[in-house]
């Protein structure tokens, strides 16, 4: 933290409750990035690692249990605590000190917890449009939060390829996380291709074992890896800690789409806790990439 610029005291203490948030939640992430990343980079990431996990646990719920006065209400001493720089959680602290001493930009601040909102409302995609909404409304003023860690204030986030990179993963995540959307009552797989393949989400929540159901988890497996592969190529243009935090986020979704793939029609069913597992060859190759990335980083 002292790399980082936390100030000794209380301060270190929330974002010592940031790091164990982001430890309970996803323990892997929590792992790279303590053993990965350049320590004046961590307690940030942490910071907003933790703010966007406690959106998300108040947004991810199932549709009928869901309280939107929850979500407001966090959201409304989030914009307090810009305006003041005060709040009662230790981990929101951190996440305020972050975006002071970073200069995150506010509206990035204000668009998440905006697009976060509208998923309080949300139980599928209509078109594809909605899936782009998400990156847009939701993932990019997550990264830019992200990318303030590295970039200089007066620096410009590289726009086209972190989107490429967020497509990529969302649509990864959203396939991993097929079953357990299914049984919340969320359905991201837009409507227009359950049309087109004559499936119809009652076969998904069923498990439903249809040429259908087949066809269009084929159809949407093709997308994201078609999306990953842009996603990589876009990335070796960007500036090397953009390389490194989003290659790694690249080398993250590879295991993950294997074992959606290994699943076959069985995802909407059982999703694929038991299916990842890593490609000895593809795990050198993305490590690889990311060291040579990370010797390139300014530690």
């Amino acid at each position: 933290m002292s790399v980082a610029g936390v100030p000794s005291g209380a301060l270190r203490e929330d974002y010592t409750a940031a790091a164990r948030l982001t430890a309970r939640r996803y323990p892997a992430f929590y792992s790279v990035i303590r053993l990965l990343f350049p320590p004046a980079w961590q307690p940030h990431f942490y910071a907003l690692s933790a703010f966007a996990l406690y959106a998300d646990c108040l947004v991810d719920v199932p549709v009928r249990q869901c309280d939107p006065s929850r979500f407001h209400a966090w959201a409304g001493q989030v914009r307090r605590g810009l305006l003041t720089g005060q709040t009662d959680q230790p981990f929101l602290r951190a996440f305020l000190h972050t975006v002071d001493v970073r200069s995150v930009v506010h509206r990035d601040v204000e668009d998440y917890l905006v697009g976060q909102a509208e998923r309080l409302w949300t139980t599928g995609y209509a078109t594809e449009q909605d899936h782009d909404d998400t990156i847009d409304h939701i993932s990019m003023p997550a990264a830019r939060m992200q990318c303030a860690v590295w970039l200089a204030a007066t620096e410009p986030v590289p726009e086209c390829q972190v989107r490429l990179v967020m497509d990529a993963a969302q649509r990864v995540d959203d396939l991993a996380d097929l079953a357990a959307d299914l049984r919340r009552g969320f359905l991201t797989i837009p409507e227009t291709d359950l049309l087109r393949f004559g499936a119809s989400r009652t076969d998904l929540e069923t498990g439903r074992d249809t040429r259908g159901v087949r066809a269009l988890l084929t159809h949407m497996r093709t997308k994201a890896r078609t999306a990953l592969t842009a996603a990589r190529a876009a990335l070796e243009d960007a500036d090397d800690a953009t390389q490194f935090v989003y290659g790694l986020v690249l080398a993250g979704c590879d295991p993950v789409m294997s074992g959606v793939e290994r699943q076959g029609a069985a995802l909407p069913r059982h999703g694929i806790i038991r299916q990842v597992r890593p490609s000895p060859c593809g795990l050198l190759g993305d490590a690889r990439r990311v060291l040579l990335s990370r010797l390139r980083v300014a530690w």
